[in-house]
């Protein structure tokens, strides 16, 4: 897992018109990664006594960033096969960092077809890291993992708004039972990536079957 240090947390939630604007563009290094390099990087989970085969874009871009409302590391998408039926789960995977209390996420929003839509968390998961000494200064960096599916006709949506050196991201905003909500974002190759990925470990399978 990749982790914010406490000062450099800090540092981040304190710089609050930075935070407020992260997701108006990607970073540059992720804006610059291209669908071939997130496919190039897929890991896929392919173990024979598992009833899904998973791919998992994790490895594509592992810095943090700062999002409205948090911090989020370890951003990725999954694509989860049924081994029996071929049918594919989309997964969106979170973890939000911050120092003032976990995050209650109840609903993720987001665009389908130009109106919102929701999806509900497959999982919420919580807990305290980088904790300071007893006698320190500071607090506990609070972490919560949140993921949710996508219909694939949205994930295929988002990877075909795919342009080069586009910072634009496709958004998300997760909806905290308190109020205290998050937006936050998809890079497009990233999608893109994965997609491309998924068809060619199909096309690969076809190709081992005949």
């Amino acid at each position: 897992m990749f982790r914010l240090k406490p000062a450099l947390f800090a540092a981040a939630l304190l710089a609050s018109p930075q935070v407020a604007s992260a997701y108006e563009s990607l970073p540059r290094q992720l804006a610059s990664l291209s669908p071939q390099d997130f496919a190039d990087t897929v890991v896929v989970d392919d173990d024979p006594l598992k009833p899904v085969v998973m791919l998992s874009t994790q490895p594509g871009y592992t810095r943090g960033r700062s999002i409205e409302g948090a911090y989020a590391q370890d951003v990725h998408l999954r694509a989860v096969v049924d081994r029996n039926t071929g049918s594919v789960k989309w997964q969106v995977w979170h973890d939000l960092v911050n120092v003032r209390g976990h995050k209650n996420v109840v609903a993720v929003h987001y665009q389908q077809a130009g109106s919102m839509a929701a999806a509900d968390p497959l999982a919420v998961d919580r807990w305290l890291d980088e904790c300071p000494p007893t006698d320190g200064i500071g607090s506990c960096n609070q972490f919560t993992r949140v993921a949710f599916e996508l219909p694939e006709d949205v994930v295929r949506d988002v990877a075909a708004s795919y342009r080069a050196g586009s910072r634009e991201p496709w958004r998300l905003h997760f909806k905290d039972v308190s109020g205290r909500d998050v937006t936050g974002g998809i890079a497009p190759a990233e999608a893109a990536g994965l997609v491309q990925a998924l068809d060619s470990w199909r096309n690969s399978k076809t190709r081992r079957m005949n």
